[in-house]
């Protein structure tokens, strides 16, 4: 049985920065603005409301491919690369090894230990990315999994025969499978290591209904990750809510009240969000959650009991400090490591900030916006929206409006 909750002539809420004249009725196919023109791209940049997601252009992977960029590298088979939250190792050929940590070989959710299911998720919670062999790769080749750079007509099929529309997330299963995010069709999608692609989830028209595969709706589905049982969850960006994916396919609501934004801690649909962009889960499958126009980073538990980890609700800032006195300005995605630390892309801080288990956010890089290399201190960002982690501890960071993959590396 599947339950049903009509949305009548809700408006898109104003920090939705992919569609924000959007209106969501039932049953809505609308989709959201092309953002991808020069006129665009100069508005955006004095009104980040109405700036994209993810980058601005929306070819699933392949050279034209510019959505959240680290999490695509690693689907490309990039040593470290991850989406904008934790994700699932599970390499399609093997090339990549090992597990992730809010990222892994393309994807996005932390895992410790593979399940038998064929959609779990892979082991712990960080990717090595170097490769099954011993000696490191001396290049890459970047490849077209599938899609073929239109966003119409919709299709499922193999390779260039599908399309895509607005890809912005990505999870990958013990199977070598990958998961989309594919916003603007408002479902999940499923490529299998031969790219064929199929929808997993979703009608294709922006709602909420719970049910199983092709009876679920969605409401721009922004990211996905797995937890090491083989569930995908899903951060249903302008339904407020946070989705769980069983392995046979059953969608059903972690937290969160179907089109009712708002910041409450609670368990289920007691809990309200606004806006939630990225998510990563760890080990213990708690799942975390950039909650964007909240300006928060929220932690649901195995149970769905909604806490808030760091910032202050409704409040932009850039404050480092323990938990609730610690600020954010749109937090877009989230990444985990091994030990449980908390990597958040701050966007329009510019800056990648810390979380430690215990709850202590600080500045790990950037400030001003701008674009410089060099040592924490000095290197600078600009609207960053994407973060991963690699085994050794790199980090990995999509940086949306300078156009490039940056990394982090820990010197000792």
């Amino acid at each position: 049985m599947t339950t049903h909750h009509t949305q009548t002539g809700r408006k898109s809420s104003p920090g939705n920065p992919d569609h924000p004249s959007h209106t969501i009725g039932a049953g809505s196919t609308n989709q959201p603005g092309n953002h991808g023109t020069p006129s665009a791209q100069a508005a955006t940049a004095s009104n980040p409301s109405t700036e994209p997601l993810g980058l601005k252009r929306r070819h699933f992977m392949g050279t034209a491919l510019a959505l959240d960029a680290a999490a695509l590298l690693a689907a490309c088979g990039g040593g470290g690369g991850g989406g904008n939250s934790g994700s699932t190792s599970g390499s399609s050929s093997g090339s990549s090894s090992g597990s992730s940590s809010a990222s892994g070989s393309a994807s996005s959710s932390s895992s410790s230990a593979s399940s038998s299911s064929s959609n779990s998720a892979s082991s712990s919670s960080s990717a090595s990315g170097s490769g099954s062999g011993s000696a490191a790769p001396t290049n890459w080749v970047v490849t077209t999994l599938a899609g073929n750079g239109a966003t119409l007509p919709f299709a499922d099929g193999t390779g260039a025969t599908a399309t895509f529309n607005i890809p912005s997330g990505i999870a990958v299963d013990t199977s070598g499978s990958v998961y989309v995010a594919d916003q603007g069709t408002q479902r999940i999608r499923k490529i299998t290591p031969a790219g064929l692609v199929s929808t997993y989830a979703g009608t294709g028209a922006s709602g909420y209904v719970d049910g199983t595969g092709g009876t679920a709706q969605f409401n721009y589905p922004t990211d996905a990750a797995f937890d090491t049982s083989g569930n995908l969850y899903v951060a249903d960006y302008s339904n407020h809510m946070i989705r769980k994916i069983s392995p046979e396919g059953v969608v059903s609501t972690l937290a969160g009240s179907a089109g009712a934004s708002g910041f409450a801690d609670g368990t289920g649909s007691a809990a309200t969000f606004n806006t939630p962009s990225g998510i990563a889960v760890d080990q213990s499958g708690h799942v975390y959650v950039a909650d964007y126009s909240n300006h928060l980073i929220r932690k649901i538990s195995p149970a769905g009991a909604v806490t808030t980890l760091a910032g202050m609700a409704n409040t932009t800032g850039s404050a480092d400090g323990m938990g609730t006195a610690a600020s954010f300005n749109s937090p877009r995605g989230v990444a985990l490591d091994t030990i449980g630390t908390v990597y958040v892309a701050d966007k329009y801080n510019h800056r990648i900030r810390k979380i430690t288990p215990a709850g202590l956010v600080s500045t790990l890089a950037g400030g001003a916006a701008g674009f410089a290399d060099g040592t924490i201190g000095t290197a600078q960002f600009r609207t960053p929206i994407s973060v991963t982690v690699d085994a050794s501890g790199n980090l990995y960071v999509g940086d949306q409006d300078n156009h490039r993959i940056r990394k982090i590396t820990p010197i000792y």
